[in-house]
């Protein structure tokens, strides 16, 4: 089993990226993913190998890359019992497979060529327990495919909310005893591919990318073993998460990731909520600024403030989340909160969401409607086609005003309000997808985690939904990018970026040269106060840029930063820190580029791994893998990604 912005003319609406499937449906479709690998790997090794193919192997493996098109075709339509059926012919022209493949056992005592041959059994044995794993999936799903969106038998007449948060907690639970016995064969695999040498075989051949295919599935299985294994501890918690034994109170913290911040987005309001028995009860909601005045700080302004931002000489709650960290940044609002409001509640845990999931649940419910007015994901003119939403938003709470208005933010607590008791209360048919998009968003980084008890934030670590940056093992090369929007109004809701990384092996070294364009395709907006209109696109975007890679590593050179480079280590990651916006600002409808190069502490192997972790926040960004000289693949980085290559 195998485990994650188009620039648009100005006036068009961006088009929306297609969405991962809810984690359950990827899993489903890495299991098949497996078998897709094993048959290409299979066919292509065999093939090379041998040289002159028995006919009929040949064209059992052309059969059977049929077969494994249209089940790959019924995961996608999520039906289930097509699957089934699919996957028990599958089986069968498999074994097929294998057998014509004993013909050639005459290899085994070959020189040379019984490596080959050995290569060819451990690709069937992968295939095996791709197979078995594909088994235990369905076995497990089977009883909620109703409830996950599969087709199906209607499996649930929940329709009440307490009926369907105690389904789901079931559903969730019922997958628990599953686990084990998928950690197992994803480990299997695992180590099966890994004996396999790669570099003993040609790129490519026949049309089939072998080490490119080979590498995915290796970093496929990787995210596999992290949902699979890492996933129990809080899957485990799901009672405890929805209130089931007693009541649980939660920070909500908005990031409005229109103006980007380390964590993910400039923080812009709060609420507090109580989940009692899965039952939502809202508490209060306020805005950033209440709390700053209240906290009256007059703490100096870090390095970082006093170098980037505007006449802000004092620590603001609302500029705290400095960090690239959110569990360090989690705290510190915590902290604040308690020192503004006292501890009267304490909290179980602090969740931030930025915009992102407001979008994805109103376009699945079809609209939204509040006290403060009606919410759509319909393209606005005024916004350069950026949702309605996202507009009416910003309109509401930062439009220009001939006063002052404190509460200006608090709309964002009945919003919440309406959408948990619109998407609660939805019909059966939305909630899968409704789902969907919650786990889209987690994955995604929209949504983050930190609870101040010690088991449950270890538990959000594993599964990644903390936002923390992650430690590595010394074999494991990093790399993460983070940006920070100081004072350039909301342009991150129209700037999108691309990267550009190229890997070159010299000597047994490493050597990174990431290169990142930003570019703005919207014209700015009128941001004379005066006028009234409201400044979302700054003519001028100021942007703080971090390159966190493997601690030990030696920057070559950075280019695109008007200040010399900051050199420093920081969460156990050596860090290389640029800035434009004075001098050199990125202008509304171009573009601009940086880029560094440095040779990373990690040395080249036969099993080189690259973790890549995205800022929470950002929108899914174009991403080109090069690896000397030659592109490896492009993907759009959503979220955390397990490189594995052969260097």
């Amino acid at each position: 089993m195998l485990a994650t912005p188009i620039l648009t003319e100005t006036q068009q609406a961006p088009p929306k990226t297609k969405k991962p499937m809810p984690k359950i449906l990827t899993v489903l479709i890495q299991v098949f993913s497996v078998l897709i690998i094993a048959v290409s790997i299979s066919a292509a090794l065999i093939f090379f190998l041998v040289y002159i193919p028995a006919t009929k192997f040949y064209q059992q493996a052309l059969s059977l890359k049929t077969d494994v098109a249209a089940l790959k075709n019924s995961v996608n339509n999520k039906d289930l019992q097509d699957m089934k059926v699919r996957l028990a012919d599958f089986k069968v022209k498999f074994n097929n497979l294998e057998t014509s493949f004993g013909s050639f056992s005459y290899l085994k005592g070959v020189p040379y060529a019984k490596d080959y041959y050995s290569d060819g059994q451990k690709v069937f044995k992968i295939g095996h327990d791709g197979l078995d794993t594909a088994d235990i999936v369905i076995k497990a799903v089977e009883p909620y495919q109703d409830f996950i969106g599969l087709k199906g038998t209607s499996t649930s007449g929940a329709k009440t909310t307490e009926d369907r948060i105690t389904f789901l907690t079931q559903s969730v639970e019922g997958l628990l005893p599953y686990l084990d016995s998928l950690d197992q064969k994803i480990t299997d695999i695992d180590n099966t591919l890994n004996s396999i040498d790669i570099n003993r075989y040609p790129t490519e051949y026949k049309g089939i990318a072998i080490h490119q295919t080979f590498n995915q599935g290796k970093e496929l299985l990787a995210t596999a073993r992290q949902l699979i294994t890492n996933g129990k501890p809080i899957l485990s918690k799901t009672s405890w998460l929805l209130g089931k034994d007693k009541p649980r109170n939660y920070l909500v913290i908005f990031q409005n990731d229109g103006e980007l911040r380390p964590s993910g987005g400039f923080w812009t309001a709060y609420a507090t909520i109580k989940i009692d028995k899965g039952k939502v009860i809202p508490g209060t909601a306020s805005n950033i600024y209440d709390l700053d005045d209240k906290l009256a700080s007059t703490t100096p302004s870090p390095r970082i403030i006093k170098a980037y931002h505007i006449n802000v000489p004092y620590l603001n709650l609302r500029d705290s989340n400095l960090s690239p960290d959110f569990p360090t940044d989690a705290q510190i609002f915590l902290d604040d909160y308690y020192k503004a409001m006292g501890k009267k509640d304490q909290f179980d845990a602090v969740i931030a969401i930025d915009t992102n999931i407001l979008v994805d649940m109103v376009n699945v419910l079809g609209k939204l409607d509040t006290r403060v007015g009606t919410f759509t994901t319909a393209p606005d003119k005024r916004c350069n086609g950026c949702p309605q939403i996202i507009y009416e938003m910003e309109w509401i709470s930062g439009r220009p005003r001939n006063y002052i208005e404190k509460n200006r933010k608090d709309f964002l607590a009945p919003l919440m309000q309406a959408l948990l008791a619109n998407a609660m209360g939805s019909e059966k048919s939305k909630i899968p997808l409704l789902g969907q998009a919650f786990f889209n968003n987690v994955f995604e980084k929209h949504i983050l985690f930190y609870f101040p008890d010690t088991q449950m934030q270890q538990a959000a670590e594993q599964i990644n939904i903390a936002g923390q940056i992650t430690p590595t093992d010394k074999s494991v090369d990093y790399f993460h990018l983070n940006d920070a929007n100081f004072a350039s109004a909301k342009s991150n809701i129209f700037i999108r970026q691309k990267i550009k990384h190229e890997i070159t092996v010299n000597n047994g070294q490493v050597e990174h040269k990431v290169s990142v364009t930003y570019t703005n395709p919207a014209p700015g907006s009128n941001c004379n106060l005066e006028k009234g209109d409201l400044c979302l696109n700054a003519p001028t975007y100021r942007n703080m840029f971090r390159f966190y890679v493997s601690p030990g590593s030696k920057m070559i050179k950075m280019t695109g930063s008007e200040v010399e480079p900051v050199l420093y280590d920081e969460l156990g990651k050596s860090v290389f820190e640029g800035f434009y916006g004075n001098k050199y600002p990125l202008y509304a409808q171009s573009s601009s580029k940086t880029s560094i190069d440095y040779i990373s502490s990690v040395a080249a192997s036969k099993n080189y791994t690259l973790l890549l972790q995205k800022q929470p926040g950002t929108k899914p960004i174009d991403y080109e893998l090069w690896v000397n000289g030659q592109k490896q693949e492009t993907f759009s980085w959503t979220g955390d990604k397990t490189i594995k290559l052969s260097l």
